[in-house]
């Protein structure tokens, strides 16, 4: 009954949002076992001759060449339908959400999976591959990421497309980057022109503060860090603990108490972050890791191209000494569509896109994938100045926890986190507002009583 409450509370929202139109066109891991077959899709007669995977423009390089390595190896053909980026998500709803067989595969993002999967708009890989197909798969990827595709015991999706936040730093003003919090504040500090004339830079550091979606992402990164949770272990919003409050009064006092930030990032996203170090604005910025072939292109960045590197996302230390470091990290999911005819073959083709070789094919393609092994492969330190960096920081990297709700417990936080940061509320208050919304949500739709 409480599923039913959800979907029911779920189409009628994509209703209201007419999401509908167009319609003619922490939880445990699986332990796998369904119904798969004893031969792989690829074999057999029922084989069919082509699937579709429904994505967006971006990486149409790696799509492809992954795609024709697929019908190499098993003779299917992968027709790769672009959607547009704008509209994407609704794109994929009204086709999901009429029960058509339009697309075998969808490219989600981690937020939408739970969604999805409580709506029955995909199929659980649980029943379409075998339990050591699974293990294998589990034990090459990343823990957090892959627990990000699996919702009430089941897995859903299998990850692509990984990003995680680094510190970039010029090299040619700071010897050593910061590994701890304070020493990440002393040095924006130093390099702060109106709390040191002699600095070479504006600002020490930068903030990701707009609204949409990336301020409650960067502080998600603090959050971990000082040993703060989203939720307890029954799913009751913490979001206004004391470790969630030290973490956002640290974090947004880079500008309400240090003003070591420039002072409209309350609008700033990744573009402004980019521009921000690009034209040495600010010493070191928190960005998120795709930046890094911006940052080393002596076309787009030839202010700093020659004197940047990334570091390791700074770490808070306790009291005892100890030091943690948890950066948030996303990624989109490949999944099967619920009404696919070819579910076994779309299935084959997502094990194998998100397998070591497809793995590889990504990381010659400019892409970055989530299988562990290709990270380690010595041709990815040659193909990936920041592969090192990159495993390292997604093996302590957080996601979010898979719940259909997240997204509207975010537009809160974001809120929150928007009135913190313009100084109209402090971070306590606007953390137990935004608390009270979170578990207002999550009793509404059933989840906690």
């Amino acid at each position: 009954m409480k599923k039913q409450r959800i979907l029911a509370a779920f189409l009628a929202l994509l209703m209201m949002l007419g999401m509908l139109a167009g319609c003619s066109g922490d939880n445990p891991a699986p332990t796998g076992g369904g119904e798969s077959p004893s031969s792989p899709a690829s074999a057999g007669p029922d084989k069919p001759e082509k699937i579709i995977f429904a994505t967006f423009p971006g990486q149409e390089a790696t799509y492809q060449a992954i795609a024709e390595a697929y019908k190499i190896e098993t003779g299917i053909e992968v027709e790769v339908n672009i959607l547009p980026r704008n509209g994407y998500r609704e794109a994929l709803i009204g086709p999901l959400s009429s029960g058509s067989s339009e697309f075998d595969v969808v490219y989600l993002q981690n937020s939408w999976v739970a969604e999805f999967a409580e709506a029955e708009f995909i199929e659980p890989l649980d029943s379409l591959l075998q339990a050591d197909e699974l293990s294998a798969i589990e034990s090459d990827n990343f823990p957090y990421v892959y627990q990000a595709g699996t919702y009430d015991g089941k897995l859903w999706g299998l990850p692509w497309d990984l990003s995680t936040f680094f510190l970039f730093y010029r090299t040619d003003l700071i010897e050593n980057p910061p590994e701890t919090m304070e020493e990440y504040l002393e040095l924006a500090k130093r390099f702060t022109k109106s709390l040191n004339p002699d600095s070479p830079t504006n600002y020490g550091a930068v903030l990701q503060g707009s609204p949409e979606r990336v301020n409650y992402q960067e502080w998600y990164s603090y959050l971990w860090s000082f040993g703060g949770e989203l939720f307890d272990e029954n799913g009751i919003p913490t979001l206004n603990s004391p470790e969630a409050v030290a973490a956002l009064e640290f974090e947004y006092g880079f500008k309400n108490t240090h003003g070591v930030v420039p002072p409209d990032v309350d609008n700033y996203a990744y573009s402004e972050v980019l521009s921000a170090f690009q034209e040495g604005v600010s010493a070191m910025v928190v960005q998120w890791n795709a930046s890094f072939a911006t940052f080393a292109n002596s076309e787009a960045s030839p202010k700093v191209y020659d004197k940047f590197a990334a570091a390791s996302f700074p770490a808070y230390e306790n009291e005892a000494g100890e030091k943690t470091s948890a950066p948030f990290a996303k990624a989109w999911y490949l999944s099967v569509n619920k009404a696919s005819k070819n579910k076994a073959a779309a299935a084959d083709f997502i094990k194998f896109f998100t397998s070591y070789e497809g793995s590889m094919i990504s990381l010659r393609n400019g892409s970055s994938p989530g299988s562990v092994s290709a990270w380690e492969d010595p041709e990815t330190a040659e193909l990936r100045a920041d592969a090192g960096l990159f495993k390292d920081t997604l093996s302590r990297a957080r996601m979010t926890p898979n719940i259909p709700e997240m997204s509207a417990i975010e537009s809160e936080l974001a809120q929150a986190l928007t009135h913190v940061l313009a100084g109209q509320r402090t971070a306590a208050e606007a953390l137990d507002r935004a608390n009270e919304a979170a578990v207002k949500i999550l009793k509404q739709s059933g989840r906690i009583s």
